[in-house]
């Protein structure tokens, strides 16, 4: 299943841009499409579209949210075993490891990468990744 461009499409190419996978396509001014081998059903494209076109796997429109509202991983250091799991499943590659007071936890290493996906939380096993909403306190 994949995210789906409607016609309200108006061609601006916002989804184009912020898509970690290129999945989303098209010409400037025409309408795009999202190739459904590529889409990870992060939403991203539904959050930059002003023309409110895209669509989840439900036929529900994805709303568009100014960029401050979107989620982040935030890091638990406390119940991170360093597996590196999020950093390597990370599709926009914002994520890596740092040292940290003499140990290697992960860190939101380029915060405008993210696409608020939450694959970096859904591959912890050990649920050292919350996501939260940009400036919510964090441990």
């Amino acid at each position: 299943m994949a995210l789906h461009i409607t016609d309200a499409c108006t061609g601006c190419g916002a989804c184009r841009r912020i898509c970690p996978t290129h999945a989303a396509s098209g010409s400037s001014g025409s309408p795009h499409a999202i190739d459904s081998r590529l889409c990870i059903e992060c939403g991203a494209c539904g959050r930059v579209c002003p023309a409110d076109a895209v669509e989840d796997i439900f036929g529900t429109p994805v709303a568009c949210l100014p960029r401050g509202e979107w989620m982040i991983p935030v890091f638990i250091t406390a119940a991170c075993r360093a597996c590196e799991a999020c950093v390597q499943c990370c599709p926009a590659g914002v994520l890596a490891m740092k040292e940290q007071e003499g140990r290697r936890i992960p860190a939101l290493a380029q915060p405008d990468g993210c696409v608020s996906c939450s694959w970096c939380a859904t591959s912890c096993m050990f649920g050292a990744v919350e996501m939260r909403r940009k400036g919510a306190d964090t441990q």
